[in-house]
């Protein structure tokens, strides 16, 4: 496996949740940690897919719960290969899709 972390960091009152790797099975735990904790503390996330390299119908499910979950949720466009699959299953037309994260420089 890749290496694969997850960041979070405040910016003003959201809180962005950033994978880096691949988002699958075998990492869909950490990153839904990182969500529910950032939930805990905010109704404003931003869930930034910049640095995801992959993401699986494990990765996919966790995005549409956590819209359904988060008051204000939006998700920073992901690298082309993370778009197509977005595009695949129609989730630009029910998500708030960003081209970069609130506080970006």
């Amino acid at each position: 496996m890749d290496e694969f972390s997850v960041s979070r960091r405040r910016s003003g009152d959201a809180i962005v949740v950033a994978p880096a790797g691949e988002i699958d099975l075998a990492t869909i735990d950490i990153v839904e940690a990182s969500i529910q904790a950032a939930i805990a503390e905010t109704d404003t996330l931003v869930l930034d897919l910049r640095d995801v390299s992959f993401i699986d119908s494990a990765g996919l499910r966790l995005v549409l719960e956590t819209s359904r979950e988060v008051r204000d949720f939006s998700v920073v466009r992901g690298p082309r290969e993370v778009q197509r699959v977005f595009d695949l299953v129609g989730l630009d037309d029910r998500l708030t899709i960003l081209d970069e994260p609130p506080g970006a420089a």
